[in-house]
């Protein structure tokens, strides 16, 4: 999606929106085999998460949208998401690979160990963190059955679209209204990022959107989780970087 070409404070450059991270190395002092008390653990991580991808880590500048009143600003406020969403720390991809490559999820538990320190981050303590409620529906990227009966792929086209858009074709950011265009962004970048096809409004970012402008509650605190879960299979990227380097 291209960015809005609206001045805001005197400049309009994308590094004051979503800084461009640039990896941190670890100090030359620490060795990488430091990362792990079990060879088992270094083998793993070397075989599998070593040469892993990590999502472009994005953070919401809050400053830029001070005197702008999008709904969907308005409505993180209100929900408290703003806390995970202006995260930004430093980028350590190597943590951030031998986290995932620890990780495991355990009765809402996640645990982990990097520099041979264990984690054991619970409801309670991700909440503390994070400010992500545990309320609403466990969504996991599918329509949940309790929204089946009041959602149309149509319908919800027609919810976030100009009215000159195809309604038949793949659906494109460009299509979508100007603050669906800014709340997808927000979507695929920092809220539930990917590595590709951003342009693109999936069937999940589809659902989102629709559950956004339909005050449908979403499980985010569960939403995270999955996706955390979900990026441990092979070759997957690695999401959240900032919340990891939180947790560590």
């Amino acid at each position: 999606m291209e960015e809005p070409s609206k001045k805001h404070k005197g400049s309009s450059s994308r590094s004051q929106r979503h800084s461009e991270a640039q990896d941190t190395p670890i100090p030359s002092s620490i060795s990488s085999s430091s990362l792990f008390s079990l060879e088992e653990q270094r083998i793993r991580y070397t075989n599998l998460f070593s040469s892993r991808s990590i999502t472009d880590p994005k953070f919401i500048d809050m400053d830029f949208f001070s005197d702008e009143s999008f709904k969907c600003i308005q409505a993180f406020q209100n929900s408290n998401r703003i806390p995970l969403m202006s995260l930004k720390l430093p980028v350590y991809s190597e943590l951030v690979k031998a986290f995932y490559s620890n990780l495991e999820i355990q009765e809402s538990t996640l645990i982990s160990e990097v520099y041979r320190i264990k984690m054991v981050i619970d409801q309670s303590l991700f909440y503390d963190l994070t400010q992500l409620s545990s309320d609403g529906v466990p969504f996991e990227g599918a329509l949940d059955d309790d929204w089946k009966f009041d959602f149309s792929v149509h319908d919800a086209r027609r919810l976030v679209c100009t009215n000159q858009a195809d309604m038949t074709g793949r659906l494109l950011a460009g299509s979508l209204a100007l603050e669906i265009r800014i709340l997808h962004y927000l979507i695929v970048r920092v809220l539930l990022p990917r590595s590709s096809n951003l342009a693109q409004v999936s069937e999940e970012d589809l659902i989102v959107m629709w559950a956004f402008h339909t005050d449908r509650q979403i499980d985010w605190a569960h939403l995270v989780w999955y996706r955390m879960h979900k990026a441990l299979r092979l070759n997957a990227p690695l999401p959240y970087h900032h919340l990891v380097i939180l947790f560590l």
